[in-house]
């Protein structure tokens, strides 16, 4: 299995999705539940959210990366 099968089969699984959508949940929560004088856990949560966000896009490009190199052939 490459890299690219290998990402787009964790960003299949249940059991990954699952996971993020908790983390994201969590970092949400965090932000929601903070006090007003809290901006510093607000500002932590907004980075964790991103940091999640990277880990997808990143998933998300090597899994993409097998149709662009396809069709990087054809061009040839």
């Amino acid at each position: 299995m490459d890299r690219s099968q290998w990402a787009e089969h964790l960003l299949r699984d249940e059991g990954f999705q699952a996971m993020m959508e908790e983390l994201r949940s969590v970092e949400l929560s965090r932000f929601a539940m903070s006090a007003a004088s809290e901006a510093n856990v607000r500002e932590d949560a907004y980075h964790q959210l991103r940091a999640l966000e990277k880990i997808e896009a990143y998933l998300e490009g090597l899994s993409a990366q097998k149709l662009i190199d396809e069709k990087r052939l054809k061009i040839l």
